[in-house]
């Protein structure tokens, strides 16, 4: 992998973890401010998948980076 492509990497790495951050963030106002609307289940759920999502994400960049900005990088 050349270098240039590894800070790509290194910087989307990054803003997947921020992203998911803000998920989180999004998730646990949603519940904080609509207590009847999300069961704690639900929330636990929704985390998981968050999670699931996320790390699936970070993997497929970290396994195979050309094929995942062949995809995801706007011209």
């Amino acid at each position: 992998m050349d270098f240039h492509l590894e800070d790509k990497q290194d910087a989307e790495i990054e803003k997947l973890k921020y992203y998911h951050e803000i998920c989180n963030d999004a998730l646990n106002e949603f519940s904080n401010n609509h207590p009847y609307q999300l069961a704690a289940y639900e929330k636990e759920k929704i985390v998981d998948l968050l999670k699931r999502l996320f790390t699936g994400e970070i993997d497929y960049l970290e396994n195979s980076p050309e094929d995942y900005f062949d995809i995801y990088e706007e011209d």
